[in-house]
Protein backbone atom coordinates (compact mmCIF):
# COMPACT_ATOMS: atom_id res chain seq x y z
CA UNK A 1 0.00 0.00 0.00
CA UNK A 2 1.49 3.46 -0.96
CA UNK A 3 1.51 5.90 1.28
CA UNK A 4 -1.00 8.43 0.06
CA UNK A 5 -3.40 5.15 0.21
CA UNK A 6 -2.53 4.54 4.04
CA UNK A 7 -3.17 8.45 4.43
CA UNK A 8 -6.39 8.93 2.75
CA UNK A 9 -7.56 4.69 4.56
CA UNK A 10 -6.64 6.47 8.12
CA UNK A 11 -8.35 9.66 7.44
CA UNK A 12 -11.28 7.97 6.56
CA UNK A 13 -10.95 5.90 9.71
CA UNK A 14 -10.60 8.97 11.48
CA UNK A 15 -13.66 10.78 10.53
CA UNK A 16 -16.06 7.93 9.46
CA UNK A 17 -15.78 5.36 13.06
CA UNK A 18 -16.93 8.48 15.21
CA UNK A 19 -19.70 9.16 12.51
CA UNK A 20 -20.62 5.15 12.59
CA UNK A 21 -20.87 5.64 16.21
CA UNK A 22 -22.55 8.12 16.43
CA UNK A 23 -25.07 7.10 14.31
CA UNK A 24 -25.36 3.69 15.93
CA UNK A 25 -25.57 5.31 19.43
CA UNK A 26 -28.76 7.64 17.62
CA UNK A 27 -30.34 3.95 16.75
CA UNK A 28 -31.11 3.34 20.20
CA UNK A 29 -30.66 0.00 22.07
CA UNK A 30 -30.31 -1.59 19.11
CA UNK A 31 -27.22 0.33 18.02
CA UNK A 32 -25.63 0.37 21.41
CA UNK A 33 -25.55 -3.80 20.95
CA UNK A 34 -24.60 -3.74 17.54
CA UNK A 35 -21.99 -0.91 18.05
CA UNK A 36 -20.94 -3.24 21.23
CA UNK A 37 -20.71 -6.25 19.50
CA UNK A 38 -19.91 -5.87 15.60
CA UNK A 39 -17.90 -2.98 15.52
CA UNK A 40 -15.25 -5.22 17.80
CA UNK A 41 -15.61 -8.18 15.77
CA UNK A 42 -15.02 -5.87 12.52
CA UNK A 43 -11.50 -4.51 14.05
CA UNK A 44 -10.76 -8.15 14.81
CA UNK A 45 -11.22 -9.31 11.20
CA UNK A 46 -9.28 -6.18 9.75
CA UNK A 47 -6.35 -6.94 12.66
CA UNK A 48 -6.16 -10.61 11.72
CA UNK A 49 -6.43 -9.62 7.71
CA UNK A 50 -3.95 -7.18 8.23
CA UNK A 51 -1.41 -9.19 10.44
CA UNK A 52 -1.81 -12.72 8.54
CA UNK A 53 -3.54 -12.82 5.42
CA UNK A 54 -1.32 -9.83 4.36
CA UNK A 55 1.84 -11.62 4.98
CA UNK A 56 4.99 -12.38 2.88
CA UNK A 57 7.15 -15.34 2.68
CA UNK A 58 9.93 -12.94 4.26
CA UNK A 59 8.20 -12.34 7.22
CA UNK A 60 9.70 -14.95 9.25
CA UNK A 61 8.20 -18.04 10.37
CA UNK A 62 4.73 -19.36 9.04
CA UNK A 63 4.06 -21.24 12.18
Amino acid sequence: MSLLKAIIVAVALFIGLPILLLLAGAAGPIGWIAAAIILPLVVLGVLLWLGWFRRRPDDGPWH
